[in-house]
């Protein structure tokens, strides 16, 4: 398939106010991506958006396509979610943390509360 065969299906996708688009890079490769209009979760200015690249192949079918398409939307509203799901005010969830730094949380013993009755308001 190609790039403007690709475009023609993406082009029938429509969810909310997203624009989804087909571009290729620098190297040659196709991907997509979309964008949307939300305030800024720091400044609260309306600013445009923009998903994760989705990669696309020329061999893909369209059911492919259309699923890719539809898996961006879903994956840009986790992101969502989790920018603006607040636990005592923070984003703890948050998709744009370090993940070394989450892989040193991992390390701590003590920041790991499964099992531990006593802090799950489970006293004996």
């Amino acid at each position: 398939m190609n790039v403007q065969e690709i475009r023609s299906i993406v082009g029938l996708c429509a969810y909310q106010d997203y624009t989804f688009e087909v571009q290729i890079d620098h190297r040659g490769a196709m991907y997509l991506q979309a964008h949307y209009t939300e305030p800024d979760v720091k400044t609260e200015a309306p600013e445009k958006q923009f998903t994760r690249r989705w990669f696309l192949s020329p061999a893909m079918c369209k059911g492919e396509i259309v699923q890719t398409v539809f898996k961006c939307v879903l994956t840009s509203m986790e992101h969502r979610t989790r920018e603006h799901f607040k636990y005592q005010a923070r984003a703890i969830f948050g998709p744009h943390f370090d993940v070394d730094s989450l892989w040193m949380i991992c390390d701590d013993e003590h920041l790991d509360y499964r099992g531990k009755r006593e802090l799950m308001g489970k006293e004996e």
